[in-house]
């Protein structure tokens, strides 16, 4: 009889389930940033604009982590438009349902017999790299290499993982997975909260079954830990977030561990019912060793779960709710530009319009926090949000200026043409505003490369020109939107000390550089930060001198 531990070539069994398991990953990888790469930021402007009801969202969910084929990376994707305020709770939870079915499909095209061909998918998707010059076809390109990488990958574990499933040790370590499922439950969970995917650790468990590595209870386990192992990219990307990011991680959170409890207390009929749809529904072939029965109890799961609490949306959103409630914060209602207003009512059209400037103004002030947190604390996660909301203002300011010069087009009255045209004023002056915060990311973040750092009396320059900064935004968002004449007057005297300031504090710089208090290098770099406050202070006053002003007198002409 043959010792099987000694037939093993160690070396090469060791070097082929890490080599594979890291073409696996990065293959995965490769494969959603292409896919992302190709949508483009046409995916935020559909899931904010297709998710105003719970049902939608779940389709869109389904769909968009379909194209990306990371419902993970659709989740971080929700939680940061919940946290610039272009998406509400309720619309989030149905995209995160979605994006829980969208994963599986993954899993069901591992299992079928695609992996023959991934050594002329690693051929196309490199040809297309190296031999295409357009972009758009490199990402192409990146794509179906990165498939092909991912199927490479897993034949490559699969072979060495066959082997070890055969080994006395490994056996019986399955053995305590079958006996004790709830260790199958941590494993999945841990290794997907370390790896975060939940389709490449459903890959992994795949070539685990297909070798006879794992029974079906204990690989039922696997799949419930790894849907609670997921939700760790969407808890990532609320930390430091108002409290609608946090709930909305919190219902991802939620959703998927109590499903996962569910099933594991019905575990036993659970595993009875995928193995009964298995043989005598479906006829797998093989089915205590075939990928595809993974796969089927991948999306049952996820399917029976979406199914069971879609009923207890509006519950486990007044749950989370009363978990974590607001502290001070901006609350940003859901605002969707009706067009079928500018056919019913031009001055409800306009009221309209007012709360999605009021929306499109708390993802600016918003912005302005970021923006600070990253100057002045180095916080990454802080520049990234802040970039985000860069973009959703571009978009917003998009969307909000086609449905005004829609409205402009009806038949108005002469007050209503110029409150359209202070409109399309104010959402100009909330771009600009977030264009200079996006300039002072940009001084920030070589400031920190190169380790510079600011004078103690310009630090508390710049956080006394923030103070102001903050106060004016905020009081002039609420100013506009509410037509308060007495506080734009507060805005408007303030911003005469933010100009008064800002030359003072110029001299002041200079004279540090003369007293040789202050590097050279630095120099620039602050007088441009004054410059851009500056600015933005003056955005500010624009839309006081818009409240103040009865008729629009900018020299700006819309109609």
């Amino acid at each position: 009889m043959v010792n099987l531990t000694l037939a093993i070539d160690w070396k090469e069994t060791i070097f082929n389930i890490f080599g594979g398991l890291g073409i696996f990953l990065f293959g995965i990888n490769m494969m959603s940033d292409s896919l992302k790469k190709i949508a483009g930021s046409r995916l935020k402007l559909f899931l904010e604009k297709s998710t105003n009801t719970p049902l939608k969202g779940i389709f869109v969910g389904i769909f968009i982590t379909a194209i990306i084929q990371s419902s993970s990376a659709t989740s971080a994707l929700v939680v940061g438009l919940v946290r610039a305020g272009l998406m509400t709770l309720p619309q989030a939870v149905g995209v995160i349902f979605g994006a829980n079915i969208g994963t599986t499909i993954t899993s069901v095209l591992i299992a079928t017999n695609i992996g023959d061909y991934a050594m002329p998918m690693m051929f196309v998707g490199a040809a297309l790299i190296f031999f295409v010059h357009k972009k758009k076809i490199k990402n192409y390109g990146s794509a179906i290499l990165g498939f092909g990488m991912l199927f490479f990958g897993l034949e490559t574990m699969g072979g060495a993982l066959k082997l070890l499933a055969e080994l006395d040790v490994f056996i019986n370590l399955i053995e305590s997975v079958a006996l004790h499922p709830i260790l199958g439950v941590l494993a999945g969970a841990g290794t997907t909260a370390v790896i975060q995917s939940s389709s490449a650790t459903i890959g992994i468990l795949q070539a685990l079954y297909n070798n006879g590595g794992v029974p079906l209870i204990g690989a039922i386990a696997i799949v419930l830990g790894d849907n609670i192992g997921t939700t760790v990219t969407s808890i990532f990307a609320s930390i430091g977030g108002q409290a609608s990011a946090k709930r909305t991680a919190l219902i991802h959170v939620m959703f998927n561990s109590i499903g996962t409890i569910i099933f594991f207390l019905l575990l036993g009929p659970y595993t009875n019912l995928i193995a009964w749809l298995a043989q005598d529904v479906l006829h797998i072939s093989n089915y205590l060793t075939n990928k595809l029965t993974i796969s089927l109890a991948h999306v049952c799961f996820n399917l029976i779960n979406v199914f069971v609490l879609y009923f207890f949306i509006k519950q486990m959103v007044w749950l989370v709710t009363k978990i974590i409630p607001s502290k001070g914060e901006i609350e940003v209602d859901e605002i969707i530009l009706d067009k079928n207003l500018l056919e019913v009512s031009a001055d409800l059209a306009l009221l309209n319009v007012n709360d999605a400037i009021t929306n499109m103004g708390n993802v600016a002030r918003g912005m302005l926090e970021f923006t600070y947190n990253y100057g002045f604390h180095k916080d990454e996660k802080e520049r990234e949000m802040a970039a985000q909301c860069e973009e959703l203002l571009d978009t917003m300011d998009d969307k909000i200026h086609n449905h005004l010069v829609l409205l402009g087009a009806k038949d108005l009255t002469d007050s209503q043409i110029q409150q359209v045209a202070k409109d399309i004023d104010t959402i100009t002056d909330i771009e600009r505003i977030g264009d200079h915060l996006d300039n002072l990311l940009e001084f920030f973040e070589i400031r920190h490369e190169k380790k510079m750092v600011f004078h103690e009396k310009a630090h508390e320059e710049l956080e006394e020109l923030f103070s102001l900064i903050r106060q004016s935004i905020d009081e002039s968002l609420k100013a506009y939107t509410n037509m308060d004449k007495e506080l734009a007057l507060v805005v408007n005297v303030r911003e005469d000390k933010i100009d008064k300031l800002t030359r003072k504090y110029r001299k002041n710089h200079i004279q540090r550089i003369n007293d040789n208090s202050c590097v050279e290098t630095e120099a620039g770099f602050y007088v441009d930060i004054l410059s851009n406050i500056e600015r933005i202070g003056d955005h500010c006053n624009n839309m006081a001198i818009n409240v103040l002003s009865d008729e629009f007198s900018h020299d700006d002409q819309y109609f």
